[in-house]
Parts: C-alpha cells; sequence; structure tokens
C-alpha cells in the first residue's frame, strides 16, 4: 500500500519519542479521510461539504497505567509535545494491571485482500445528479408533495496502526452512499419516509431512481395512520430495524459489561438464549463487507467467530484488556464487531404475516429505553398493523415493551437477510410484546 511519508514519519517519531522517555508500551494510530458530500431539495444544490483530515493518536503503557492523547497536528515539535505530555500524564493514573499490549502471537502478519477500496472517484457534479435524479424520481411518484432533500457521497479513509513491539499494518476502505427524504399527503395528513444506501463499492448501489422510488412508496404508504389499543400480540421487526435487536446482543456480550457484572447476558455463557435454530455469527472476511478487515485496533488477527450457536451463547467480544480480567484470550474485538448477523431461517417475511391473526409490523423506531442490566425494553415505534394475514393500515405514535431474553426466546427469523450495515437481521417475529396505544 501506498504510504504517506508524513504520516509514517510521525508514527515513527512517537515510538521512538516514548522509547526515549522510559515507556514500556507504545501504540500509535493514524487516520486519513477525504470525503464529500453534495445535497440537493427541489432540484438545486443545497450544500456541499468537502472534508480532508489527517489525525494521529498516541497510547503510552507504563508501570500498569495507561493514558491515551491525540493531536491533529503533525508537525515534529507538537508530535514531542505530545509525547512529553502523555508521559507526564501517565504517571497520575490509577494502576490497571491488566492493560498492555496484544500477545504477539496473536498479531495480525498476513496480506488478505478483502476488495475494500473501489478507485471510482466521483466529481461534485456526479454527486450532484445522483441526488437530483434521486429526488425527480421520487416527487413524481403521484402522492409525493415535498421534498426534505436528497445527498450523495463519497469516501476513502487509510487508516495506520503501529506498536512498539514492531507491529505495523494499514489498511483501506472506500464508502458511496445516496440518502433522501420526502413527503406524502398534506396539510395534518403528511407523511414522511426515506432510503438511504452506503456501499464500500459504488456499483453496489442501486441506482438513484430506484433509491428515490423506494422512499416515495414509503411515505405513501404511511398515509392516514391509525391508532391501535393497547394490546399484547406478535410483533414483527422489518429488516430496516431488526438489526436494532442485535445491536443489544453486542452491548450485552461486550467485555467491558460482563467484567464489570453490568448485562443482562452475564450468567449465560453456553445456556441457551435464543431458540435452538438461531445462530449469530460475526465474520470479518466478508469481500466488500461494510464491516470487513483484517485485524483490530490493537492489530490482532481477525477471524470469523460464531457467537449463538445452535441458540446458545457461546463467546464474548473481548479485547486483550478484558480477556486477561476474565482469563480468557482476545477475540480480535478491540475495534467492536465487524460483519454481525444472524442466519436466515426457512420461512418467507409474507408467511410470518399470513401467520398472524392479528399483530403489528415494524418498519421505524425512535427513542429507547433500555436497561443494560435487566433487560428491560420499550421503544416507540410505527408500522402496520396486521390483521388476518393482511397488513390492513398503517399504525404511528405507539410504543412496545418487553423484555429482550424473552423476546430472544420467542424470536423467529425469516429468510430475507441482506448484508447491508455490518449489524444485520432478516425479518424478525416475536411471537408476543406489549403494544401501547391508545
Amino acid at each position: 500500500m501506498k504510504m504517506n511519508k508524513k504520516i509514517e514519519n510521525s508514527l515513527n517519531l512517537l515510538l521512538d519519542t516514548a522509547k526515549k522517555l522510559g515507556a514500556e508500551c507504545t501504540t500509535v494510530i493514524a487516520n486519513e479521510n477525504t470525503s464529500v458530500n453534495v445535497a440537493a431539495r427541489l432540484g438545486k444544490l443545497e450544500n456541499v461539504e468537502r472534508n480532508e483530515s489527517s489525525s494521529i493518536g498516541l497510547e503510552i503503557i507504563d508501570n500498569k497505567r495507561k493514558v491515551s492523547l491525540s493531536s491533529t497536528n503533525l508537525n515534529e515539535e507538537s508530535l514531542e509535545e505530545l509525547a512529553n505530555n502523555a508521559m507526564n500524564m501517565v504517571k497520575s493514573i490509577p494502576v490497571d494491571e491488566y492493560c498492555g499490549l496484544a500477545d504477539k502471537e496473536m498479531l495480525y502478519d498476513g496480506n488478505l485482500n478483502l476488495n475494500l477500496v473501489d478507485n471510482y472517484v466521483p466529481e461534485n457534479n456526479d454527486l450532484l445528479d445522483n441526488s437530483i435524479e434521486a429526488e425527480e424520481s421520487a416527487l413524481n411518484i403521484k402522492g409525493i408533495t415535498n421534498s426534505e432533500g436528497a445527498s450523495s457521497s463519497y469516501s476513502k479513509n487509510k487508516f495506520y496502526l503501529a506498536t512498539s513491539d514492531g507491529f505495523f499494518n494499514t489498511s483501506d476502505k472506500t464508502n458511496y452512499s445516496t440518502g433522501i427524504s420526502v413527503i406524502a399527503g398534506q396539510g395534518t395528513k403528511m407523511e414522511r419516509d426515506y432510503e438511504y444506501q452506503s456501499k464500500v463499492h459504488h456499483s453496489d448501489l442501486d441506482t438513484p431512481i430506484q433509491i428515490g422510488e423506494k422512499a416515495a412508496e414509503r411515505a405513501i404508504s404511511r398515509l392516514n395512520p391509525k391508532k391501535v389499543k393497547s394490546n399484547s400480540v406478535p410483533v414483527i421487526f422489518d429488516p430496516r430495524v431488526s438489526g436494532s435487536l442485535l445491536s443489544l446482543f453486542i452491548g450485552g456480550i461486550s467485555g467491558q459489561a460482563i467484567a464489570r457484572g453490568t448485562s443482562f447476558l452475564k450468567d449465560k455463557m453456553n445456556k441457551e438464549i435464543f431458540k435452538n435454530t438461531i445462530q449469530i455469527i460475526d465474520e470479518p472476511h466478508i469481500q466488500k463487507g461494510a464491516r470487513s478487515r483484517t485485524f483490530d485496533g490493537e492489530g490482532v488477527a481477525t477471524k470469523k467467530i460464531s457467537l449463538i450457536e445452535d441458540g446458545k451463547l457461546k463467546s464474548w467480544l473481548l479485547d486483550s484488556q478484558y480477556a486477561r480480567q476474565l482469563n480468557l484470550q482476545t477475540t480480535g474485538h478491540y475495534s467492536g464487531v465487524s460483519n454481525l448477523y444472524m442466519t436466515p431461517g426457512k420461512t418467507s417475511n409474507d408467511k410470518l404475516i399470513e401467520s398472524i391473526e392479528e399483530g403489528f409490523y415494524i418498519t421505524e423506531m425512535l427513542g429507547m429505553s433500555f436497561s443494560q442490566v435487566t433487560g428491560d425494553y420499550s421503544r416507540g415505534a410505527s408500522g402496520f398493523w396486521i390483521e388476518k394475514g393482511q397488513k390492513v393500515y398503517p399504525v404511528s405514535e405507539v410504543t412496545i415493551a418487553g423484555n429482550i431474553l424473552d423476546m430472544y426466546k420467542m424470536l423467529t427469523p425469516a429468510s430475507d437477510l441482506k448484508m447491508i450495515t455490518g449489524i444485520d437481521a432478516p425479518t424478525l417475529m416475536i411471537d408476543k410484546m406489549i403494544v401501547a396505544g391508545l
């Protein structure tokens, strides 16, 4: 990979300076980012945002104490000052007996190509055309009365990691996105909805016309919502929102939450959390994956991990520090999860709906009350009411509630998994939840 000479010199300067100052262990990270976002509304350019930035971070460990500092100033004098400040600060930091660099045998030393860089660099006018085209396609659909605007963006990021143990590697990734929000109806009967897509490769995005049409169809489908009486019914989470249930699961198995004893899953290792047909996997090496990577923020080699296997919890998400505290081995999750997903079931989205006599199909959620300790859960939601296996009318301004452990045990996945955000699930049905309306 092509190196930025200034970044390379900055990394080496910080490592050398920290060593001269007597630091036991040093980690240096750097980021280079270029991004541009072009927004349009009602066929006219509304905004152009361009950013080119570089930053560097220094972590020093000395006498079981750890301190981290960062800077956007890469001149030599500033970097030396950064290292001196870190060494002065680390003396007053509380002792942490578990801190330290990752074990050398765990570090990545391969050259796996995950195809995370697209060489297409759009001009501002290309992004503007995409935004205008997406908006026009939505406004051309009968029932759409206004637009909140559309935007398209491009970014490229390069990440550098070097340690005093001799590890050095870089990773590059591009990203392209298009999004639009439109309004259907008039007066007090207006409804809004959107479509947003983000991909590592430009060619994997839907066309702007398709993106605009999806936003329009969703907004129109929400017109004339009705209220529903509070009830306890089956609830279906559309793929747009189903991944949120996995995000809570991720928080529950994080090393920090487990080490502190603050997780609703702290006593659940090797116990059945879901039905025995459920699998949840973290797979970092997916080609062109939204969160694919070969190493984590400590340089640890990543690998595919089964977190839930036949319904049973099989692993925490650990970095080196919390792995030591729990007397386990890091799972390569210093930087969080990679491409985490629940495997699809055998039933289609339509068949799940058809199985419900009365229930609630959720397409959008807002706000959240969730207890990480007990698992008690409630959120605002909107979507469609189901009667006799059919979506019959839109519903808004309701609250769903339950306990996440009960929800997991009653969960059935559909067959429509798509890898979109990096934390993905198919359509999910929960056999029973409280839906609070009127």
